[in-house]
């Protein structure tokens, strides 16, 4: 969760809980034959359990970043609006070595709540560094000593932003219906004010195929029709993509997956791949893999065994590889799977 947790969010997650923990158990059940198929050289069918319990505590809405031959996570939230600031590394996915135990904190503008680099600062890595992006920007060469490039944005520490590299720039979408775009970091350019797509919170957002594309998401408004989840939001599964970040086409009304928030993309293997989120029709977590190459024609990717139903999954493209690690099941975890496609495919 990028946000307080209000008490009607509190009594959903109890229920989300009981129906989770099910889930999981037989998750992890399946889980030993894939571990130990990697284990004996054999590249697994499926989703591969590199460890169900890493280093780092549990956590969802953990930052992540490929850098410098590593995987990179940072922050999170635990349950009870309890957040994480720390930063960690690793080499393989197994072994993790903590690199930050205090990410930088600069309350420029306190008495409003705002926290520049928050627990869910954005990390994107640009120009040879990793960057946190929020109410303020930072950057990093090592994940020890941040630099602070500019003091305040103007778009805001707002929650369920997305931010992201393309075409050279870095690119803030969310929570509002507008688009930046900064070449260095400190000096951002609003490119539209009003995206077709409307106010869209907790998309999901990737660069593919020389466009920006934004599915699903939630917007804030009572449900049309009703949903089980928060009575405020409603969900959506349509998928937009634009050129520029100005003019953008909706390629499909309703994709085939259940509409939902919280969740996350990548390119891998030549295609948009989505992983995992919230179902607020149903009131219920997803574990479900998504593929596409034109954003309207999709493809489910069936694995036994696969990671339990979770939201703000930590999604990574690594070794040539799609990782998914930790996220909210309901409680949170400190799992890694990894995927491997096999060459050509």
């Amino acid at each position: 969760m990028k946000s307080a947790m209000p008490a009607a969010m509190a009594s959903l997650c109890l229920a989300v809980q009981v129906m989770a923990l099910g889930g999981c158990a037989a998750t992890n059940a399946a889980a030993p034959p894939a571990v130990e198929a990697a284990a004996s050289g054999q590249a697994p069918k499926g989703w591969a359990l590199v460890t169900n319990a890493a280093a780092f505590s549990p956590r969802d809405t953990a930052e992540d970043a490929v850098f410098k031959g590593k995987l990179w996570l940072s922050n999170g939230y635990y349950h009870g609006n309890v957040t994480h600031r720390d930063m960690w590394s690793s080499p393989d996915g197994v072994a993790w070595t903590r690199v930050s135990k205090d990410t930088p904190f600069d309350p420029v503008n306190k008495e409003s709540g705002d926290t520049p680099y928050d627990a869910y600062s954005e990390m994107v890595v640009f120009g040879g560094k990793m960057w946190a992006v929020k109410g303020s920007v930072w950057n990093s060469a090592d994940g020890v000593k941040w630099t602070r490039v500019l003091e305040k944005t103007p778009f805001g520490a707002r929650g369920y932003g997305e931010t992201l590299v393309h075409a050279g720039k870095m690119w803030q979408m969310g929570s509002g219906p507008d688009v930046w775009s900064s070449p260095d970091g400190a000096n951002w350019t609003c490119v539209c004010k009003e995206a077709a797509y409307g106010s869209r919170s907790a998309a999901a957002v990737v660069s593919y195929a020389g466009k920006l594309w934004v599915m699903g998401g939630g917007s804030t408004g009572a449900n049309t029709p009703p949903e089980k989840g928060y009575e405020n939001i409603t969900t959506h599964n349509d998928v937009w993509c634009s050129g520029d970040g100005a003019n953008w086409t909706r390629v499909a009304e309703h994709a085939p997956w259940p509409p939902r928030q919280w969740f996350c993309a990548k390119e891998y293997a030549g295609e948009i791949w989505i992983a995992g989120g919230y179902d607020n029709v149903n009131a219920q977590n997803l574990g479900d893999v998504w593929h596409t190459k034109d954003g309207k024609n999709w493809v489910k990717f069936e694995s036994d065994p696969v990671f339990s139903p979770r939201h703000e999954p930590t999604l990574y493209v690594f070794d040539n590889s799609l990782w998914v690690v930790a996220g909210n099941s309901w409680p949170v975890k400190n799992d890694v799977w990894r995927l491997t496609l096999p060459a050509g495919k």
